[in-house]
């Protein structure tokens, strides 16, 4: 028995997998022939599919464990003993979707026909006007683009005589291979911009200033919204294990990025609250984060002479008291917002001084010593604040440079990024095709070893 198989998808659902098509079934029966003649000129008639043999086509890769069609319509039996049957068909078919590239993916789920119980002696397939799907009747997609829709006929054990060890035994299969290209502008709005955003604004992290009190607010923040992401991602996906998604590679890059922002963000805020008191400032941390570091990311640091050149112009200092015409004060370490005496330096006039005078001095000096003491831990505090100023500004460049690569380096890895679909013009472009090919005849004899 010679079968010609033709199918015709109408739609393609994602959320279930699953595919609505028409499959026109054409095959030829000598007991259904007459001559129009003796039965007052009938040419065709309607057969309710039952009362007459058919062939036993089903979907090898089905899903959902119904290998019956829907709907049982009549056949079309001609007087010739040609037998047309077309019956529309729901199916659920299994499919491995690849989702490494998701949201920019292309997926190809095969659809295969074939005889459960006849071998290719016995029952012989072939398309009916092309090998390829026929779309003249399809309905475009919210979330797919059609890309194409190929088929082949392949040579396969048969499913039954296989069983009980007829190693010979083979069918004819026929496979579909309808293409399908996601379409990127709703996951790209609510998915993947919002991540680029939020990986960009882990390294702003960095530029804000520690006295703030912020920064791991920020980074907390932004964390808890990717692990949002990532559960969003979880729920969109099927599960496998097969490969990575392209979205979660980012949000997991993100991750961890955001990971490490936290530990030496935590690191930075205890080196800019040292003071002399706590810590020491080794000689090679004074070397490398205060001399050679600003100078490579050209950093400049205030001079500390400019600064108390601008201090003494916004502040007089108060004019100190002469003791004596020869008990003149010489200073040379002052405060710039006031004059002070270093009472090691007078010389006395006198040869002996008043008690009074001496515990005069004696509270000048320790005072002296006191503020001088006070001015060294304010330099060492400001040492450490402008390391871990450097450290800061030194991570943002490199956060900064590791997420521009990242995002980069792996939204550009998708194939077809850059590449646009016109469904439209695709439809059209296979429409023309098909009616192309059904003005010849695909219906030769099968030879073996060809396919």
């Amino acid at each position: 028995m010679h079968t010609n198989v033709w199918l015709a998808l109408v739609s393609f659902l994602q959320k279930i997998r699953t595919s609505i098509f028409i499959i026109f079934q054409k095959w030829n029966d000598y007991q259904l022939k007459w001559d129009p003649s003796n039965y007052g000129g009938i040419e065709s008639m309607r057969v309710a599919p039952d009362k007459i043999w058919q062939p036993d086509i089903v979907l090898f890769n089905n899903a959902d464990g119904n290998y019956e069609v829907s709907f049982l319509c009549n056949t079309l039996i001609h007087h010739t003993g040609e037998v047309l049957w077309v019956p529309p068909a729901i199916y659920k078919s299994s499919c491995i979707i690849d989702v490494e590239y998701f949201p920019f993916d292309e997926q190809i789920c095969s659809l295969t026909f074939g005889s459960w119980t006849y071998n290719r002696e016995e029952l012989k397939l072939d398309f009916l006007y092309s090998d390829m799907v026929d779309f003249s009747d399809y309905a475009s997609s919210s979330i797919w683009d059609l890309i194409d829709g190929p088929a082949i006929l392949t040579e396969d054990r048969s499913r039954v005589e296989f069983q009980i060890r007829i190693r010979s035994a083979r069918s004819l299969n026929l496979q579909f291979f309808p293409t399908f290209r996601r379409k990127t502008l709703f996951y790209t709005v609510v998915l993947l911009l919002p991540t680029i955003m939020m990986a960009f604004l882990n390294v702003t992290v960095f530029y804000l200033p520690t006295a703030s009190g912020e920064k791991m607010g920020l980074t907390m923040n932004v964390s808890l919204s990717i692990v949002v992401f990532l559960l969003l991602v979880s729920k969109i996906l099927p599960p496998t294990s097969s490969s990575i998604p392209l979205a979660a590679k980012y949000l997991l890059l993100t991750f961890v990025l955001n990971v490490i922002t936290i530990v030496v963000t935590t690191v930075i805020c205890n080196i800019y609250f040292r003071s002399a008191a706590t810590h020491h400032l080794p000689p090679w941390v004074r070397s490398l984060f205060l001399e050679w570091l600003p100078l490579f990311m050209c950093m400049k640091r205030p001079n500390r002479k400019n600064v108390l050149r601008f201090l003494k112009k916004r502040h007089t200092p108060t004019e100190t008291r002469n003791i004596g015409p020869e008990e003149a004060v010489r200073i040379e370490n002052h405060h710039p917002h006031c004059s002070m005496h270093d009472t090691r330096k007078i010389q006395h006039a006198c040869a002996d001084l008043t008690p009074d005078a001496q515990r005069a001095l004696d509270a000048i000096e320790f005072i002296t010593e006191n503020r001088r003491d006070e001015e060294i831990n304010k330099q060492m505090k400001d040492d450490w604040k402008y390391v871990s100023m450097v450290i800061d500004r030194f991570l943002l460049y490199g956060f900064f440079a590791v997420t521009l690569g990242g995002t980069i380096g792996i939204i550009a890895s998708a194939p077809t990024i850059f590449e646009t679909v016109d469904e439209n013009q695709n439809i059209k472009r296979l429409k023309y095709l098909y009616k192309l090919n059904r003005n010849y005849s695909f219906n030769d004899t099968y030879q073996p070893g060809i396919y």
